[in-house]
């Protein structure tokens, strides 16, 4: 096997190499697996990997093989595979990176009809690509075809750029000084690899620097400092969804920092709204008068609303361990609005269910979770109009989609970028928390499955709730569309 170029580490550095890559990516995955960040971070790094992989296989491992076993492999067959897993990295690691700085961005809530079409269109230049330069020839091309090596330099570029302006955009609108901290580490552990690979492949090759074509194996060494830094914000705060103890939190919402700040605040007001009580039952009873006993209500009646206030956001930050069971979903969903429909007699409830239809899923979270949508589009309607409730199996089988549609007044763009973020709330009453809708993706998450919203302003809001099936529950969230 004859190659030009010079072969860079030896094919146990660059088997090492490889394994941390995987290990680094493979770490943040399983720190929380329903989050499509770690998603897409994970699909990145695989593709990374590969332009590592592909080094190892045919300095090292292939030439044995043909040596030892001929019949299983020859040098044609071995620069073709060679190709292949060139092109992996080449077309498409910047589009999954692209991805991955969409949803960094949360560009998915602010531009839900393009964001999908986005996402689809970022890979359609590595298969054009593939079809005018074939992947088994991408070897060849890299070599003798400087026009080739230019247009793929400008894709990957152009990729680079945009993900980096998501990336950092992201970090200046940022206001939670938690969540930008985390935000700003997962920037540095996404953004070094990927530039310093981009800067030591691409250029080099372009402008051919014949002793420099083997410096992107310095990101063996930046994966090492990235595998330490990951260990260390696991082992002090978390980080990405995971902690030394594999206590699986979101990290983007930061429930942990909820739970912590309400216990503070309970512990601080719990006394003072006691010893405030007892005050006023005294005052009433030292001084009674019609003016005092008026004053002391008021007292008390606010006293009242902050301990109600406190008990239902420690409720709604607690940790939640669902048990599903299947259940009838008609009844269910019939029993979940039958109270409101007698107190709102001006909103109409229509529930579309087929009778044989099955939910499964832990009864007193999902009600909790419906009466909270329920209540919202109330108000969004200022108590007139119609809620309308869907259950159906999904297509494919393996989720029961519930959706809660109303006729209010929509959601603007901007507050359906944070409806699902802590303490965020568009109602001004004192009665509300911020915490409802948080509080139901997060019942979701914890059954497996997921919510999403679709709202124009002016033309009300559909909420879908997404649970999974027992007997299927492998089939990702892309299967479904």
């Amino acid at each position: 096997m004859q190659d030009s170029s010079p072969k860079g580490l030896p094919g146990e550095f660059l088997l090492l190499f490889t394994f941390l890559i995987w290990l680094l990516f493979f770490l943040i995955y399983i720190g929380n697996r329903h989050n499509k960040l770690n998603r897409w971070c994970f699909i990145s790094g695989i593709c990374f990997s590969i332009g590592v992989l592909k080094e190892y296989l045919y300095y090292s491992l292939f030439p044995w093989v043909i040596q030892s076993y001929p019949s299983l492999l020859d040098e044609g067959t071995a620069l073709t595979i060679y190709s292949v897993l060139t092109a992996i990295p080449y077309y498409f690691a910047t589009p999954t990176m692209l991805i991955f700085s969409l949803y960094f961005n949360r560009f998915e809530l602010r531009h839900p009809k393009a964001f999908p079409w986005i996402c689809i269109l970022s890979f359609v230049p590595g298969i054009v690509f593939g079809f005018f330069y074939p992947y088994t020839q991408t070897r060849y091309f890299q070599l003798n075809d400087r026009t080739y090596y230019m247009l793929v330099t400008i894709y990957n570029f152009i990729n680079s750029i945009v993900m980096t302006y998501m990336i950092l955009n992201t970090l200046t609108r940022e206001r939670h000084s938690k969540i930008r901290q985390q935000k700003r580490a997962i920037a540095f552990l996404v953004l070094v690899p990927s530039w310093y690979a981009m800067l030591s492949i691409f250029p080099v090759q372009l402008f051919s620097l014949g002793r420099m074509f083997k410096t992107w194996q310095g990101n063996l060494v930046i994966i090492m400092i990235l595998i330490l830094f990951y260990l260390y914000h696991v082992s002090r705060d978390g980080f990405m969804g995971a902690r030394f103890r594999h206590e699986t939190y979101d990290w983007d919402k930061d429930s942990q920092l909820i739970n912590k700040s309400m216990e503070l605040v309970q512990h601080m007001l719990k006394n003072q709204i006691a010893k405030i009580d007892w005050c006023a039952q005294n005052i009433v009873k030292e001084a009674p008068s019609e003016e005092i006993e008026e004053y002391t209500e008021i007292i008390r009646r606010s006293t009242s609303r902050v301990s109600g206030y406190i008990s239902k956001t420690k409720s709604y930050s607690q940790e939640l361990n669902p048990r599903p069971e299947h259940c009838d979903a008609q009844s269910f969903l019939k029993s979940c609005y039958e109270d409101l429909e007698k107190v709102h007699k001006e909103v109409v409830f229509e529930l579309d269910c087929q009778e044989a239809q099955t939910v499964y899923c832990d009864r007193d979270l999902l009600k909790e979770v419906l009466l909270n949508l329920f209540q919202n589009a109330i108000d969004a309607m200022d108590g007139t109009g119609k809620i309308s409730i869907s259950c159906y199996q999904e297509k494919h089988g393996s989720y029961c989609c519930i959706e809660v549609a109303d006729t209010g007044k929509g959601i603007e763009k901007e507050d359906l970028i944070k409806l699902f973020q802590p303490y965020y709330t568009t109602k001004r009453t004192d009665a509300h928390t911020g915490l409802g809708l948080y509080y139901c993706q997060k019942v979701l998450l914890k059954h497996d499955g997921e919510i999403r919203v679709k709202s124009e302003n002016g033309c009300g809001t559909v909420f879908y709730l997404y649970l999974p099936q027992p007997r299927k529950r492998g089939l990702t969230r892309k299967e479904r569309h």
